[in-house]
């Protein structure tokens, strides 16, 4: 996950999106006012679930699932440049990361799939919307492993 963490900050951060925040997700949005102790547009991710199976010896199958948590008081596409203040802006936004992210695919990781989006109240002059992906990648990260020793004793391994 901390590839993929740090693989969408790239991406989000880019011109064309123009995330000018990027962080793990505790309810910042839920928390401000009309101040905001980050700059907009920020987006949070949120991990909501993630199984795992075993493929083999030393490899896993990950499956996970996460939210963008996407907030703004106005936003400038790249394409136009012009600024929008109204709840359009963050559609735009949500427009633009959809279009940057669904079915995408890293070398790291398997292709995001985007599964929904909602808007949320947002607080003061804050639009929110949440977007939910899906995804799969192959982890072949040390495994710990056990093994008798010596009758009762357990030694722990990593590989």
């Amino acid at each position: 996950m901390i590839d993929l963490y740090n693989e969408l900050e790239i991406r989000l951060k880019t011109p064309e999106v123009g995330i000018r925040h990027f962080n793990l997700w505790e309810g910042q949005f839920d928390n401000t006012s009309e101040k905001f102790p980050y700059p907009l547009p920020a987006a949070y991710l949120e991990i909501t679930r993630e199984d795992t199976s075993p493929l083999g010896d030393k490899v896993l199958l990950v499956k996970s699932n996460f939210t963008l948590h996407l907030g703004c008081k106005d936003y400038r596409p790249a394409k136009t440049g012009a600024k929008v203040t109204t709840g359009k802006g963050i559609l735009l936004l949500s427009q633009v990361i959809t279009a940057q992210l669904h079915g995408w695919q890293s070398g790291k990781f398997g292709t995001l799939t985007q599964v929904s989006r909602r808007t949320v109240n947002g607080n003061g002059y804050l639009y929110r919307v949440e977007q939910e992906y899906e995804m799969s990648y192959k982890d072949y990260s040390p495994q710990v492993e056990r093994e008798k020793v010596d009758g009762d004793k357990v030694a722990v391994r990593i590989e």
